[in-house]
């Protein structure tokens, strides 16, 4: 622990935080003055999983509150007998940096923020806009209370609501809002949101096309005449919508496979890279995938999973390809990844959704809205 010479300032901290992000002036500026330190509880966890407790190391503590990365507070949803599941976190001020740039927020905007969270983002759009122009939701009670605690003893005085954000009415007549952020990931855009952001208003999103998955992309949607579109800004992963974290399938653990290849070379690698995985949900929708481990093995496999049927695949360290079902899962993906080759290997910013609320479909797209990777119904789960 440190003497009281060398402690560190918040209002230092939070002014170098601030320097490091990415965005305009405006927006940086944000994260200079409202203190991060002041919304988060006195244990958490980093990105590394290492614990921090207020009351035992409050410098370190306090320095680990400025630092850019995502920082769990709460587990398993706040149960005391879980397996340690992060269900809550503050997000990564990069993150944060980011979506309020995408967002385009002008000082007389009414914004709504899905996920209240520990209220620091409430806080810095309420320093953007005013108080009284910033809605926010969360559907923890606990968290809302505490979040509500937080924004009072800092000074801020947005709205803060208690449910759910991907079914809810603010009790405002119409769209109701400039921009709508949420501040948690989802696989099916919620009517809602589309309801309440005005005519040209703007969604900010992370979103993911499988129900669950670990990562995502920020999807950045205009809304009109009914519709939600727009391109994606880059990957990023966050917690999960309550409503959609589970993905509903389950690994083929023991299941007898139809089939049983060989292959050189370690056909798991497309499913071990961290960006592979993301792009090939973009590219071909409606599957899902694990690690599992057999007794004898040194190694886990990858598994993969239809979600549109029971097709399932095994692929192990040592060239062997299981699978079952009527949907070769493997060798659609190589074929994805051909295509995607073929097409000049387009980045994550290519790719675009439109939500169409009439036609209840949601549609990836690769450059233009016309030019349709994949629909599928809005309201159903999908790869």
């Amino acid at each position: 622990m440190s003497d009281a010479t060398t402690r560190p300032n918040p209002t230092d901290l939070a002014r170098d935080l601030a320097a490091r992000l990415p965005g305009p002036e405006h927006v940086r500026a944000l994260f200079a003055t409202v203190p991060r330190h002041r919304f988060l509880p006195d244990v958490l966890w980093d990105e590394n999983r290492v614990r921090y407790d207020r009351s035992l190391d409050p410098d370190a503590w306090t320095r680990t509150a400025y630092t850019d990365q995502a920082l769990v507070t709460q587990r398993d949803d706040g149960r005391e007998d879980g397996t340690g599941l992060s269900t809550s976190s503050s997000s990564a001020p990069t993150v944060m940096a980011r979506m309020l740039t995408a967002a385009r927020i002008e000082p007389r905007d009414r914004v709504l923020e899905i996920g209240t969270g520990t209220g620091y983002n409430a806080a810095l759009l309420s320093t953007l806009v005013g108080d009284d122009r910033v809605t926010s939701i969360e559907i923890d009670p606990r968290i809302a209370a505490r979040a509500r605690r937080s924004l009072i003893e800092a000074e801020f005085a947005p709205t803060v609501l208690t449910g759910d954000g991907e079914n809810f009415a603010t009790g405002l007549p119409g769209p109701a809002y400039d921009q709508a952020i949420a501040t948690c990931t989802v696989s099916r855009v919620p009517a809602v949101w589309i309801r309440q952001v005005r005519e040209h208003g703007r969604i900010v999103t992370p979103w993911a096309p499988t129900p669950g998955a670990p990562g995502g992309v920020l999807a950045v949607l205009d809304v009109a005449d009914g519709r939600a579109e727009g391109r994606f800004e880059g990957g990023l992963a966050f917690m999960w919508a309550r409503g959609q974290r589970r993905a509903g399938h389950r690994s083929p653990v023991g299941a007898e496979a139809d089939t049983v290849t060989r292959v050189d070379g370690d056909p798991r690698e497309p499913w071990l890279d961290g960006e592979q995985p993301l792009l090939l949900s973009l590219l071909m929708p409606g599957w899902a995938h694990g690690m599992g481990q057999e007794d004898d093995a040194e190694e886990p496999y990858v598994w993969i999973v239809s979600t549109t049927c029971p097709s399932w695949a095994r692929l192990h360290a040592d060239g062997r390809i299981e699978q079952a079902g009527e949907r070769n899962l493997v060798d659609q993906a190589a074929q994805a990844r051909e295509w995607w080759h073929d097409q000049g290997e387009p980045g994550y910013t290519d790719f675009g959704l439109t939500v169409d609320l009439a036609r209840e479909r949601q549609t990836l797209w690769l450059h233009e809205p016309h030019q349709t990777l994949w629909s599928t119904r809005r309201d159903a789960p999908h790869g």
